[in-house]
């Protein structure tokens, strides 16, 4: 099983909106996948179903443990799960010890791989702080979703120098890529910070293909979809979310057992 985290230094680069509809997407691809909101605010259930607030999750399991196969939702794509965030509020009242995080972490992580699970996708909070930082530092790969703005380029190598003491301290976690968002075709400012991170980090930090900013992922979420879901026929820009997939599979060496992941996506057995 591979662990991805997604993390950034600030809010509104589109973090959640990237989660949804790359598990959707690996999903698709034959994929087992689970989705897991470490976000106290639950951006990834409040934007697939509003009932999930209700519901326990990640926040209960990292609190009291339990059956964590019961926390975990079902879609109606077989291969995609959801794990919300569960009652924030209340395990933060109760309180959990700091120093127990990174082995409830580490349960979570072997129960996701005791059900099957080949992708584990985490959603985190803004900043690498707190529990975001302990979600990055359990995980083997980190997704770095930066919005096309100029402080994109002052932050994105102090992002990497956190992450590179991260290592340096033990943890496994490395850098997936770093993946522009919120890119505005036709805006100056939003190319030229585009081609300022692409001319000053390696080829291969940087993903390939950009997240644009579109009216349509605002829809989906509004919706409680993944964009490939808006519609009967998936629109065009759900077809990035594929190549995103695609370009993971390479850097994560998901491909090695490719096989066996989809042996159980037949549609003729």
């Amino acid at each position: 099983m591979i662990a991805i985290a997604t993390a950034s230094q600030k809010g509104g680069v589109g973090k959640t909106t990237l989660c949804i509809n790359l598990a959707y997407s690996l999903a698709r691809r034959g994929w087992n996948v689970l989705l897991a909101d470490t976000d106290p605010q639950g951006g990834v259930g409040l934007s697939l179903a509003r009932s999930t607030r209700s519901k326990q999750g990640f926040y209960d399991y990292l609190c009291g443990g339990g059956d964590f196969d019961k926390l975990v939702l079902a879609t109606r794509l077989p291969e995609l799960q959801i794990l919300p965030a569960g009652q924030y509020d209340a395990c933060s009242r109760r309180g959990w010890p700091a120093h127990e995080v990174p082995a409830r972490l580490a349960d979570i992580l072997r129960s996701a791989e005791l059900r099957g699970v080949d992708c584990l996708i985490m959603d985190t909070a803004a900043g690498l702080n707190g529990m975001s930082e302990s979600v990055v530092k359990a995980c083997d790969y980190v997704i770095i979703p930066q919005q096309a703005e100029p402080l994109a380029v002052r932050s994105v190598p102090h992002m990497l120098e956190t992450l590179s003491r991260y290592r340096s301290e033990g943890a496994p976690v490395k850098v997936a890529g770093i993946l522009l968002t919120m890119v505005m075709a036709g805006n100056s400012i939003s190319q030229k910070v585009v081609n300022e991170l692409r001319a000053m980090l390696p080829a291969s930090l940087m993903f390939e293909q950009n997240v644009p900013r579109l009216e349509s992922f605002l829809e989906a979420s509004a919706m409680g979809v993944p964009v490939a879901l808006m519609k009967r026929n998936p629109p065009p820009e759900a077809l990035i979310f594929d190549q995103i997939a695609a370009e993971i599979e390479q850097r994560t060496g998901l491909p090695e057992d490719r096989e066996a992941a989809q042996s159980h996506a037949s549609l003729l057995d």
